[in-house]
């Protein structure tokens, strides 16, 4: 299993907009990678829009599953949304267990700032 990097930049030009990368496998080994997501959440006063990049993400299990719905939960709650760009069909298999109505999957960064 390759560990989980994350890397968290503000998308130009859009405000509250923030593109999340990951790269590894997304389990329970990658819980303390996740504070920085989880500080941007608690930190935004409303409207905040979080792009999860899949492209490099190799692996997510029930452990990541909960994290997504945790952050899409708390993101909608303050008016914001989360879109998940780049997934492999994997991937898209594993989060349509939740119900793919719960994210916003879209092919593309270009498409997900259009989106907005």
């Amino acid at each position: 299993m390759e560990s989980l990097k994350i890397s968290i930049e503000h998308v130009p030009d859009h405000y509250n907009t923030h593109l999340i990368k990951f790269d590894g496998d997304f389990d329970g080994a990658a819980e303390e990678n996740l504070v920085g997501i989880q500080s941007l959440i608690d930190e935004a006063s409303d409207n905040i829009n979080l792009i999860f990049d899949f492209s490099k993400l190799n692996f997510l299990n029930s452990f990541a599953i909960g994290n997504l719905v945790k952050w899409r939960n708390n993101v909608s709650r303050i008016s914001g949304k989360c879109y998940i760009i780049g997934s492999n069909a994997d991937i898209k298999k594993s989060l349509s267990i939740v119900g793919r109505s719960l994210f916003i999957m879209i092919d593309d960064l270009q498409t997900a700032i259009e989106a907005l």
